[in-house]
């Protein structure tokens, strides 16, 4: 351990790892490059915004038997979001990462040059890598930007520094190509949770709501700041907004709320749920956050509602209210073992394909862990099993994968403690749906054709053309997309 003084403030800089080159004073902000026994100023280190995260410096753990301690972050910012990479040190003085996402978290060491890693330009998701005999699909290609850092860090970044990673998945395995100094390093490790990785000194959830979305020395963001209509969600929960009343995207990132792009054009959407309602599920209270309504892109009758759902310890999870029911959704730290077109295997058990359509965003309102736009186009395809349903969402950077469970609606109304019953499934009449028009259609085509089939010789073959006709009618009305 190295102690020095501030050259900026005076105050205390502590170096834990003697593999550390960067420190930021907690006091002045100063960024500090370590050379020997002497230390440099290099000017300023912005802030890191406060967000949902539960980590913070000094936060202490155990990893595959060993014990850690959290010194230092640095926060990467995206076109859609941020994420948070904690720089771990061991006991026995060796070092990892631990990355923050939306309420995953992933462990990873650095392994040194990847020789074999392809070209960063030429990366997209779902290729596949092969490391240590296991083979990897990329779930995440991108470039982000540093926008704050604190503590200590075994490598200079500054503000503007940018990060060209690529994530890959294969099972519960992680694996990370950072292509930030030239050469890709390759990073190592699997996804893990805070419970099992023994985490003490954690923020308490009372903190993380008295300093969310705030930079220090800086009110929260209350009001929109395009209509100035109040924001009642706590901004650092969910990094990104869509104002109710006007409708626009506000990012509340940076050290003042930003206007991305606002949607006049919008109607107001009556929901079964709304921003704010809060659940007791399993016992624990559940608040949510967003609302997006969801159409097929090539069939406007198929329409779903989505509800952001947030705990300060558990972090996200989904309800989706369609057609065909509620589904309780929860993305998958673990991905499926193995998985095609036609089918997955998740955790020893088949799934098959079911459909495959290409989803958009039609309505949002509240605060999401990532920027909700209307218009966003993402790629589904649901695979069925006899445990439940697993979905890969797609979008040219990433992919994810989701598992969802069937609830019943008298479920859902109790978690919310709803009086009032709520429906089974949402009804899709009032929205355009060709169903019901093609019955009636049917109906009277019958009924016109019924005096032709009592005076007519040949009623067997005006039977046959109404059945032809019938079916033509039904099918586009009823069938599902799928490629």
């Amino acid at each position: 351990m190295y102690r020095t003084a501030c050259p900026s403030c005076g105050g205390e800089v502590i170096f834990r790892s003697a593999a550390s080159v960067m420190a930021v004073c907690e006091y002045c902000r100063s960024t500090l490059l370590r050379d020997a026994d002497t230390v440099r100023d290099q000017g300023k280190m912005s802030a890191v915004l406060e967000d949902y995260s539960r980590i913070r410096i000094g936060t202490a753990g155990n990893w595959k038997g060993k014990a850690f301690s959290v010194v230092g972050r640095i926060q990467l910012r995206y076109d859609a979001g941020l994420w948070n990479e904690w720089y771990v040190l061991f006991d026995d003085n060796t070092a990892a990462w631990l990355a923050d996402a939306s309420g995953q978290y992933l462990m990873t060491t650095d392994l040194g040059p990847a020789a074999d890693a392809p070209v960063f330009e030429n990366l997209r998701p779902e290729q596949r890598y092969t490391h240590d005999g296991k083979s990897f699909a990329f779930s995440d290609v991108r470039t982000a930007r540093c926008t704050g850092g604190e503590g200590e860090l075994p490598f200079k970044v500054g503000e503007g520094w940018e990060a060209k990673v690529a994530d890959a998945r294969a099972g519960s395995s992680f694996l990370t190509l950072d292509y930030s100094d030239g050469p890709a390093h390759l990073y190592v490790g699997e996804a893990v949770t805070l419970e099992g990785l023994a985490c003490q000194l954690l923020r308490e959830p009372e903190q993380i709501a008295e300093t969310a979305g705030r930079l220090p020395g800086r009110p929260n963001v209350l009001d929109c700041p395009s209509c100035g209509s109040p924001l009642t969600y706590a901004a650092g929960m969910a990094t990104q907004l869509v104002c109710p009343a006007c409708h626009a995207e506000v990012d509340c990132t940076g050290d003042k709320a930003e206007v991305l792009k606002k949607h006049t054009e919008l109607s107001h959407v009556v929901t079964t749920l709304s921003p704010g309602d809060e659940a007791k599920i399993d016992g624990i209270k559940w608040s949510i956050l967003g609302v997006m309504q969801c159409a097929e892109r090539d069939d406007e009758s198929s329409q779903w509602t989505e509800y952001l759902l947030y705990n300060t310890n558990r972090g996200f999870q989904w309800l989706v209210e369609s057609s065909e029911g509620w589904e309780r959704v929860m993305v998958l730290d673990d991905w499926p073992e193995r998985f095609t077109a036609e089918s997955a295997t998740f955790k020893g058990k088949e799934f098959h394909n079911l459909y495959n359509y290409a989803a958009v965003v039609r309505y949002a309102a509240g605060a999401f862990n990532w920027r909700a736009s209307v218009g966003d186009v993402t790629w589904i395809a649901d695979y069925k099993g006899a445990d439940g349903k697993l979905t890969k969402e797609a979008t040219p950077n990433e992919i994810g994968w989701s598992r969802s469970m069937p609830v019943p609606a008298q479920q859902v109304g109790q978690w919310f403690g709803k009086k009032e019953k709520l429906p089974e499934a949402a009804s899709q009449a009032d929205e355009g749906s060709l169903l019901w028009p093609a019955v009636i259609a049917i109906i009277v085509m019958v009924l016109f054709n019924l005096p032709m089939l009592i005076k007519s010789d040949d009623s067997e073959g005006i039977w046959i053309v109404m059945f032809i006709a019938g079916g033509l009618l039904w099918w586009p009305a009823s069938r599902k997309k799928k490629d």
